[in-house]
């Protein structure tokens, strides 16, 4: 799966005039799949309730909208939908201390991914995934088997989970799903600036650990995100969204090609999701520090690699 994230963060950013000419521009990339990324949010991390924000949350119409606009161009479309916390913490961290407490969130989780699962089934979506990165739930495992199977009775398509990197290796129920999924930002340098061979040798030392664990869970895997800012210092903490820093977007392109030369080969892996692509552009990409590659040199690297004849072949696993 070629693929490309393309953020929606308030109730109309997939309806602004310029996705489509987005769309064009991925497209002009040899990307094959968009992935999607509505979400409700709750209070706080110990909040059970977990509602649309009136601001925060794409609206289904637009949603509706930039679905049947992706597949007119071609594209194949992925849906991962996501909670987020409106107070301090982020959704890794949601928890809860009684058992009273994680059933009435894990209702609210379920009405919440039900409502994206009919809305994926009725517009046409290719892949779908039950969860992101909620990192201190994941030892639920009947809680999350129950999830998996009322999506699965809704959506009649592959299902993923997209865990936070570092934390796939000890969920046990990746049988019940069709990819095993990883935002997988590994560290990947030690400084600023880093040799490639700093970079080679990072990615070899998280390969050999990644395919023993796709050997051991018999499932394909997705990369559900990949990604580096154009910040110095990228490569250090991939996943780092908000520090400031120096604009490199240089060091962001060498970032791309060694993931992609460490990758593109593995048999395991069936897919990259790249973090991300915006709605709205940079004005002045030269001067950005944040994921996109729009406008910068990194954007090359994407078609170069992705007008490639995709070496693996096959299907997903056998969960149904």
């Amino acid at each position: 799966m070629k693929g490309f994230t393309l953020g929606g963060w308030s109730t109309h950013d997939y309806s602004r005039p310029g996705v489509a000419a987005q769309l064009d521009a991925l497209r002009s990339a040899r990307v094959e799949w968009i992935a999607l990324t509505p979400r409700w949010l709750q209070e706080e991390r110990d909040a059970t309730a977990i509602a649309a924000h009136p601001e925060r949350t794409p609206s289904d119409e637009s949603l509706v909208e930039v679905i049947g606009l992706a597949r007119s161009k071609g594209f194949e479309v992925f849906l991962k939908p996501q909670v987020d916390v409106v107070g301090p913490g982020w959704r890794g961290e949601i928890a809860f201390a009684s058992e009273d407490e994680w059933e009435a969130w894990f209702a609210s989780y379920r009405r919440f991914i039900s409502h994206y699962a009919g809305l994926a089934r009725r517009t046409g979506v290719a892949l779908f995934c039950v969860g992101v990165e909620l990192d201190a739930t994941r030892h639920r495992e009947a809680d999350w088997r129950r999830v998996i199977a009322e999506v699965g009775g809704t959506f009649p398509g592959p299902l993923t989970y997209a865990a936070n990197w570092g934390r796939e290796r000890d969920i046990r129920w990746w049988d019940a799903l069709d990819y095993a999924g990883v935002d997988a930002y590994f560290p990947v340098a030690e400084r600023a600036d880093p040799p490639r061979a700093e970079i080679d040798l990072r990615w070899a030392e998280h390969l050999r650990g990644l395919r023993a664990w796709a050997e051991r869970i018999d499932r394909p895997v997705l990369f559900t995100e990949i990604g580096y800012r154009s910040r110095a210092g990228a490569g250090v903490d991939p996943w780092e969204w908000q520090r400031p820093g120096t604009p490199a977007p240089r060091e962001q392109e060498r970032l791309y090609r060694a993931a992609f030369e460490a990758l593109w080969s593995e048999r395991w892996l069936a897919g990259l999701f790249w973090w991300q692509w915006r709605t709205a552009p940079p004005d002045r990409p030269e001067l950005d520090t944040g994921f996109t590659p729009q406008g910068k040199p990194a954007l090359d690297v994407v078609g170069e690699f992705y007008a490639r004849e995709s070496r693996r072949q096959g299907s997903s696993g056998s969960r149904r």
